[in-house]
């Protein structure tokens, strides 16, 4: 199964680069709890159902043009995959260019994505996953 849930983490990547946030959002379960890193400004805390982790992904397309999410790592534990995202995008006030990297561990149930989790670095997503190195 846990080949499955990597595919499904690619094509909700696949999706938001697309800007087709349903599509995103398509193999979460109605529930799906996300936790953010902080990272984003003003989005800091739990965001709970698809309506709100929408509203969280959509931010990125209310402040970048053609904001992009690319995995760069994909690991695989059982029920978890442990993504490293670089997200990137033209700020829509500065016109600057900008990237960051944001590491996700993305839990699954029976197909479906129950719960999201961002951190800050590779080791602290590994060890919340129990791959630490």
């Amino acid at each position: 199964m846990s080949q499955e849930n990597v595919k499904v983490v690619r094509r909700a990547a696949e999706a938001f680069n697309r800007g087709d946030l349903d599509a995103a959002v398509a193999d979460a379960a109605p529930d799906i709890e996300y936790v953010a890193t902080g990272a984003l400004p003003g989005f800091r805390g739990v965001f709970r159902g698809v309506e709100e982790y929408k509203r969280f992904l959509h931010w990125t397309s209310e402040e970048f043009d053609d904001p992009r999410g690319e995995p760069t790592e994909i690991s695989e534990a059982g029920d978890q995959v442990v993504v490293g995202l670089t997200i990137s995008g033209r700020g829509k006030q500065s016109g600057v260019e900008t990237s960051w990297t944001i590491w996700q561990v993305w839990t699954f149930q029976e197909g479906k994505v129950v719960r999201g989790q961002g951190f800050a670095s590779r080791e602290e997503a590994l060890e919340a996953a129990g791959m630490s190195e």
